[in-house]
């Protein structure tokens, strides 16, 4: 099924007098929560629903335990989960510590599958 696309109107911030140009935005069709992703894994499995829902529930705990370990985590053909920080800059390596640190984020890189995946795409627009 295709991906459904919408143009979205950009200006440009540092030319105000600049015409505003259209770039494509995916358009959601739905969500996904974690009981129904477990229901349809448990039917393509031998497992019960609750034993994939609880699969799932541990697999988020133990990744973020693991995560704060300052551990890189990788997940097969899921793909690979790391921890990003973004902060100020110091004159001298020695000068950076830990105030530095402005935020963190979780960086995931896709798995072959998934990048299988987004190459293969076919959009429409709406």
């Amino acid at each position: 099924m295709p991906i459904t696309i919408t143009p979205i109107g950009k200006t440009n911030p540092n030319n105000s007098t600049a015409p505003m140009l259209y770039y494509p935005k995916a358009t959601k069709t739905g969500e996904i929560d974690l009981e129904a992703l477990s229901d349809q894994i448990a039917y393509g499995s031998s497992l019960t629903q609750a034993d994939c829902y609880a699969v799932i529930i541990s697999l988020v705990a133990i990744v973020s335990k693991e995560l704060e370990e300052g551990k890189i985590v990788r997940l097969g053909q899921l793909g690979a989960f790391q921890i990003s920080v973004k902060g100020t800059p110091s004159p001298t390596p020695e000068a950076v510590a830990p105030k530095n640190v402005k935020s963190a984020s979780i960086l995931f890189r896709p798995g072959k599958k998934f990048k299988v995946m987004l190459k293969e795409l076919r959009f429409v627009k709406k």
